[in-house]
Order: structure tokens, then C-alpha cells, then sequence
């Protein structure tokens, strides 16, 4: 079992800020996240003990924007498509975002760090469009595809463990927020996610379905089977959301089974880790609305509509 993090300043967590630091300065972020006041709202439910936050980000629309993105240097104007590789399944025929040489060749004021974790190599880079200060995506250095294992789980521990608990891993399957399914890649914030205050006991108040699992009670195994259990009762359409955090500094799993059927959700869109942790992160114009009349029954509204429906019955075999 991974130890605990230790909540002391690590290396690695260092490393991590100076970097995000580094790239605010250098112009690679779509905003500087130090100057810039993201329009907030939060409501709490009495129920759960959550209080769901909701903010407002026009600004990662420009993500989209290849003119503006080459225009500032985020990505190269010159850059040889040719080099790029594409995986055949994508059916845009869009480049991989997250491979080392096609980030090098689209991106190459990127600045990407090595990692080892739970002995496989990865790479951490400052998400441009970010949704969190401290925002990274943490991508395998092998190009292979978003699906669970256990190897998964385990690296997400202990990349948890090896920032003192100070950086939330979150993971999204496919067809559960995650827009490159090819790429297996996890992201990972220094902020608190609002389900981190969920009372115990009351996950069945919570909005969507969740199991939370303490890793000093029930280990990894408990986890890793009750995912697997959930993912195999149906392969063509079962999908997760993981969340890997401390709250009151005991490591915790946040398992949301998931529906591929279910992926997004009215005045939301693409539904995936942030928002099922009960941060709605809201960018697009016909998202302006849901902020502007964020409420907890928003929040339910939002979650209900992306709650798998047979998961009880899953659960109880």
C-alpha cells in the first residue's frame, strides 16, 4: 500500500509551482492566473455538507482559437504537420495533444517535466487552457489508450503521495470528460475540490453515484475491485471518474461510476472530473446562463442527469 503523504514541501510539488510560475510568465497560459479574478459562486447543500462551486471562464474558449494561439505563440505558426502523429482512431484526424514530439514540434514553449510513477514514465505540462491555478496534465510518455488499470491507480497514489498530498489527481475515462482518448493522461490542481468536504456517510445525499474509498481502511484493493467490477458489467458503455486527494490529511479515493451514454448534461456540455468532484467549470456561451442562475439545485440537476441509473444494482451484486 502507498504511504501516506507526509504534508511536508516536497521537491516535486516545487518543481510543479515553479514551472507553473515560469509558464504564467512566459505568456504560455491563455491568462495569467495571478492577475486574473475568475467569477465565482458557491452553494452549499445542507445535506451532503458540499458546497458547489461554479465559475465563469470565457477566456478557455481561445483554446479553440488557432489564429489567436499562433498569434501568441502558444502554438508554433511554423510547425511541420507532417511530423505530427495522428492516431488513426481519432475520427477528426487531429494530432495527439499529448505526445512528447508533437508537443515539442506544436508547443514548443511547453515546458515538460519527468516523472516516474509507480515505475512507469510520465511527463507533467501546464495545461494552457486551464481550469485550476496549479492546473497540469500528466500524460504517459507511451502513447496508449485512457482506460483504467491498476497500474493507473497506483501511479495517481503515488503522485498524490509525492506532492505531500498538496495536488488532487484527477482521472476521466472515456466518454466521462476526457477529450483525447487515445492518450492516457491524468490532471492534477492544488485547489480543494468541493467533494473533499462531503460529510461521512452522506455520499447517497451526494447528486451523482460515488463510492469513497480511505486508503488506511481499505486499500487498494477494495478500490481497484469495486472499479473493476463496475467497468466489466458492461464494456461497450461503463466509464469512471477518479479523484485522488486528503481531506483533513488522510489520502482518499473518490471512485463515480460513469455512463458513455451520459456524458453530457443540459446548460453543462461535456460532463467530467472537475464537475463531478462539484466544480462546474462553465466557458461556453450558451453556458453563461447556468452561472449566472447557479444554485444547489443546478448542481443536482446537473449530476442527476449523468448518474448512471443501474448503478445501485451493480453495487449490490
Amino acid at each position: 500500500m502507498p504511504p501516506e503523504p507526509s504534508m511536508r514541501p516536497t521537491e516535486l510539488g516545487t518543481q510543479l509551482r515553479a514551472t507553473w510560475e515560469t509558464q504564467a510568465r512566459d505568456g504560455f497560459l491563455l491568462t495569467d492566473p495571478n492577475a486574473m479574478q475568475i467569477p465565482t459562486r458557491e452553494t452549499e447543500d445542507e445535506r451532503s455538507g458540499v458546497a458547489f462551486r461554479f465559475r465563469w471562464m470565457p477566456h478557455r474558449e481561445i483554446r479553440g482559437n488557432v489564429a489567436e494561439l499562433e498569434a501568441r505563440g502558444i502554438l508554433n505558426p511554423k510547425r511541420d504537420t507532417e511530423k505530427l502523429f495522428s492516431d488513426p482512431r481519432d475520427p477528426f484526424g487531429r494530432h495527439c495533444f499529448l505526445c512528447r514530439d508533437n508537443i515539442a514540434e506544436c508547443h514548443p514553449m511547453e515546458i515538460l517535466l519527468p516523472l516516474t510513477l509507480a515505475g512507469e514514465e510520465y511527463f507533467a505540462g501546464a495545461n494552457f487552457a486551464w481550469i485550476e491555478p496549479g492546473h497540469f496534465t500528466v500524460m504517459s510518455a507511451e502513447h496508449r489508450d485512457q482506460v483504467y488499470t491498476r497500474h493507473l491507480l497506483e501511479a495517481m497514489l503515488d503522485l498524490h503521495v509525492r506532492t505531500a498530498g498538496q495536488f488532487r489527481v484527477i482521472f476521466n475515462g472515456r466518454g466521462a470528460g476526457a477529450t483525447i482518448p487515445w492518450h492516457l493522461h491524468m490532471q492534477i490542481t492544488e485547489v480543494q475540490m468541493p467533494i473533499e468536504t462531503l460529510r461521512a456517510g452522506a455520499e447517497e445525499h451526494y447528486p451523482t453515484a460515488v463510492c469513497r474509498f480511505r486508503l488506511a481502511e481499505d486499500g487498494l484493493d477494495r478500490a481497484d475491485q469495486t472499479i473493476d467490477q463496475w467497468l466489466n458489467s458492461d464494456q461497450s458503455h461503463r466509464s469512471i471518474n477518479l479523484l485522488v486527494a486528503s481531506p483533513n490529511g488522510e489520502t482518499e479515493i473518490f471512485f463515480f461510476p460513469r455512463d458513455r451514454r451520459l456524458a453530457t448534461a443540459e446548460g453543462k456540455g461535456l460532463v467530467g472530473g472537475f464537475e463531478v468532484a462539484g466544480d462546474f467549470v462553465l466557458s461556453a456561451p450558451h453556458e453563461e446562463d447556468t452561472y449566472r442562475n447557479a444554485s444547489v439545485a443546478t448542481a443536482a440537476e446537473i449530476l442527476r442527469q449523468i448518474s448512471p441509473p443501474d448503478w445501485g444494482t451493480v453495487a449490490a451484486a
